[in-house]
């Protein structure tokens, strides 16, 4: 059991720094590569591969800008509980074992 809850909180606390990480290189692939417009004030033309993608690369490019203050309390919630359920995990062991 407490195995799946690692798991579940490794997910919950890494899932959004990736999430993070991958918008913030993706915009850096279309805007270095591929030469896309990206910034805040509204989507772009950007073409990749023949597929117009200016919407996602505007959505990538405010999830990249801010995604620390989107994802930080919720990174640092997710976090909070794993400590706290590895720390009840540690003291109910310890004092099973007596």
């Amino acid at each position: 059991m407490s195995r799946w809850i690692n798991r579940f909180f490794a997910f919950m606390t890494l899932l959004p720094v990736l999430l993070w990480l991958g918008c913030f290189a993706g915009i850096l692939v279309l805007g270095t590569l591929y030469g896309c417009r990206i910034d805040e004030a509204g989507a772009y033309p950007c073409d990749f591969h023949g597929r117009d993608v200016g919407e996602t690369a505007a959505m990538m490019g405010i999830l990249a800008a801010w995604g620390p203050l989107i994802f930080g309390p919720f990174v640092l919630a997710s976090g909070a509980a794993w400590g706290l359920f590895a720390l009840i995990r540690h003291l109910r062991l310890r004092l099973k074992r007596g």
